[in-house]
């Protein structure tokens, strides 16, 4: 059976090569979008930079604290252990790189939300300014900044929080080996509250709202198709497979949440479903930028040309040897004949 110290490992092998692989494509995309972007999705790329940011930092905290979180039922506290580098410098770093973490996980669900609206608006050609998107967006971000300014100051010292954690689960080993014990020791706490509530409950409804507004997108493309443009339809097509692919990204925050809460009220219970909590989050913002490199045409290009161009020559010496070979192939059986 595998012990504490072998799963630790594991897991930060898993936070470290999904959130730097994350951290590298959201940089990518976010060079991309601020120098390659076309007149034609200009305003909208100032939501794929807002993705962009948030993700990049979502997948460098995720590396930064690579949390385990004990959510044990019928106590009125809460553990955490922080295998990343954090622990090095100490709880108050490690709490407050937790909340930045949580709030980028939040903020980048209700950024897909602004995202689906912003696509279901402009097919009605309504007139949205840069100004008006930027303010949507800081709008919906103070929930999540709030969040974040609040949540950090609730941690305890590991001191506070061990005859908790032992009490509860006496055959785990919390030495120092396998990373900083901290926790919360008042769930009731206004900020602790919002800070669940906020991370949680949202989840759910923003989700059955993004597949709805996907839903009225379709069914307007489908109706005014035959009066668009090619290029327009084109565009509109490729913008929403990306959007399709994205709606299914929060499926990973349905992971977070009701892990947790089956962790939170007795209903699981394993040092494996502890770790994958938060480790199941860090695919959503490792997985999003993809959709962009792949269905956005002037990224893909660009993307090929500049970080594939090895495969590209290959690829074009290929064709042109075997359109080279066919030719004298074609010669020869003239000259025959």
């Amino acid at each position: 059976m595998i012990n504490d110290t072998e799963l630790v490992s594991d897991f930060r092998i898993l936070h470290s090569v999904f959130g730097g692989t994350g951290l590298i494509l959201n940089v990518i995309l976010l060079l991309l979008a601020i120098f390659v972007t076309p007149k034609a999705i200009r305003l909208y790329s100032i939501l794929i930079i807002n993705f962009a940011i948030t993700d990049a930092f979502a997948c460098l905290l995720d590396i930064f604290i690579e949390i385990r979180v004990l959510p044990y039922p019928d106590e009125d506290s809460m553990a955490h252990i922080m295998n990343g580098v954090c622990k090095y410098f100490g709880l108050t770093t490690c709490a407050v790189g937790f909340s930045l973490y949580l709030h980028t996980l939040t903020h980048s669900i209700w950024s897909l939300l602004i995202s689906f609206a912003y696509r279901y608006l402009i097919l009605f050609n309504t007139a949205i300014k840069r100004k008006t998107i930027i303010l949507t967006i800081l709008a919906f971000y103070f929930l999540s900044f709030l969040q974040a300014v609040t949540y950090w100051s609730n941690f305890v010292e590991r001191y506070e929080i061990l005859p908790i954690v032992q009490r509860v689960h006496p055959t785990y080993d919390f030495s120092e080996s396998v990373g900083l014990l901290t926790g919360i020791t008042d769930l009731y706490s206004p900020s602790v509250i919002y800070g669940m509530f906020h991370t949680t409950f949202p989840v759910t409804p923003i989700y059955i709202a993004i597949f709805i507004v996907r839903w009225k997108i379709i069914k307007v493309l489908m109706k005014n198709q035959d009066s668009m443009s090619k290029e327009t339809k084109g565009m509109h097509s490729q913008l929403l497979k990306v959007l399709t692919l994205q709606a299914i990204l929060p499926a990973t925050s349905f992971g977070t949440t009701y892990l947790f809460m089956g962790l939170r009220f007795g209903l699981l219970s394993g040092q494996i479903y502890e770790h994958l909590v938060f480790s199941i989050a860090i695919f959503m913002p490792m997985i999003s930028p993809i959709t962009y490199l792949i269905f956005v045409k002037p990224y893909r290009l660009f993307f090929i040309r500049k970080f594939c161009k090895r495969c590209c020559k290959t690829a074009i010496q290929e064709k042109t040897q075997t359109k080279m070979y066919s030719n004298q192939d074609h010669s020869s059986s003239a000259n025959r004949k």
